[in-house]
């Protein structure tokens, strides 16, 4: 695809949002000021993509230290895919919005939308398909082995060091699984049925961008909104007249949820994004193109600072449901350890 029609098919934009979450997973050094350049941009794009290669195809040891087997292959990507969706996502919100219409940002937002969706789609079926025996012996083994949660904990904490995840990333996911954990060992139930729920929720609410664009309008307001959009369309003919040679993806995807596996990659059909849009990512129409890939974000402009929304739209849903979803998958593999 050209760089002009590929500008003029989708762009992604979103406001800098804050660290409740997206400061928890996956940060590369991202370029933050606004008038960020290309050189700045290129260099990110290769650290980006190095992150990325190296969840799908390095790392595991300190995981396997802690299990008395390796994952299964299946629990493996399951595992992988999640960590690559929230880094990703994370690292697309660090940047500016001038960043995030860079066309190679947008070329990589898109090829990744398949893995994303299906990431999403696996961690909601791990929790919709526990059954009650299995959230109780979740329940038994992090009581009875205090030292469970945290030895676990520890092991993200590692393997996130092992693929380059900064200091204060780590910390903040330790602080979030740390509450995961506590109300595991209270009540699994209630923990999985409320993000179940809150998810089918969201899901319902943003079945369609005119849906998920409407939910963000109510939220950030429409003169926000407006601002945004002419901000981002400003951005992009910025880099169209830079003429940016092409940067191919340096990473391969480890889960592919395409019904047809000659669809490319770079191109995501509307009906494959619900992934994105529970990461609060959706597609809105505007003056330079047919659509726009976004971030929600909302301010409050006495503060003067960015936030997730979490009350409505539920942007902070879907980076939680992958963790509490990973951290099943060791829990598991841990209490119930292969032959």
């Amino acid at each position: 695809m050209k760089r002009r029609e590929f500008i003029k098919s989708g762009l992604i934009i979103t406001a800098v949002a804050g660290t409740s979450v997206r400061s928890a997973f996956g940060e590369i050094i991202a370029p933050t000021e606004e008038h960020v350049s290309q050189a700045e941009m290129e260099r990110f794009f290769k650290e980006l993509d190095i992150s990325m290669d190296r969840i799908s195809h390095l790392g595991g040891d300190h995981i396997k230290s802690l299990l008395s087997q390796p994952l299964g292959e299946s629990e493996d990507k399951t595992f992988r895919s999640g960590l690559r969706s929230l880094m990703l996502i994370g690292s697309f919100g660090d940047l500016p919005i001038k960043g995030q219409v860079h066309p190679q940002m947008q070329k990589r937002m898109m090829y990744s939308a398949s893995e994303v969706n299906s990431s999403v789609n696996n961690s909601i079926a791990i929790l919709k398909n526990l059954s009650d025996e299995s959230k109780e012996e979740i329940r038994i083994a992090l009581t009875e082995d205090r030292g469970l949660g945290r030895s676990i904990l520890d092991t993200l904490d590692l393997e996130a060091r092992a693929i380059g995840v900064p200091t204060t990333r780590r910390r903040q996911m330790k602080v979030m699984g740390r509450r995961i954990i506590r109300r595991l060992r209270h009540s699994p139930e209630m923990l999985i049925d409320e993000y179940v729920n809150k998810t089918e929720k969201l899901l319902l609410a943003s079945n369609s961008d005119e849906a998920f664009e409407k939910l963000l309008k109510m939220q950030v307001g429409e003169a926000r909104y407006s601002d945004c959009l002419k901000e981002a369309e400003r951005a992009a003919l910025q880099w169209e007249k830079l003429n940016i040679p092409d940067m191919a993806v340096g990473y391969g995807l480890i889960t592919d949820d395409r019904e047809n596996e000659e669809e490319p990659k770079e191109t995501s059909k509307p009906e494959r994004i619900k992934g994105l849009r529970l990461l609060g990512v959706g597609l809105v129409t505007t003056a330079v193109g047919q659509g726009v890939l976004y971030i929600a974000m909302m301010t409050s402009a006495s503060l003067g600072v960015f936030f997730w929304l979490g009350a409505i739209l539920g942007i902070t849903i879907g980076p939680i449901l992958i963790l509490v979803a990973l951290i099943i998958i060791l829990v598991n593999a841990v209490r119930k350890p292969r032959k």
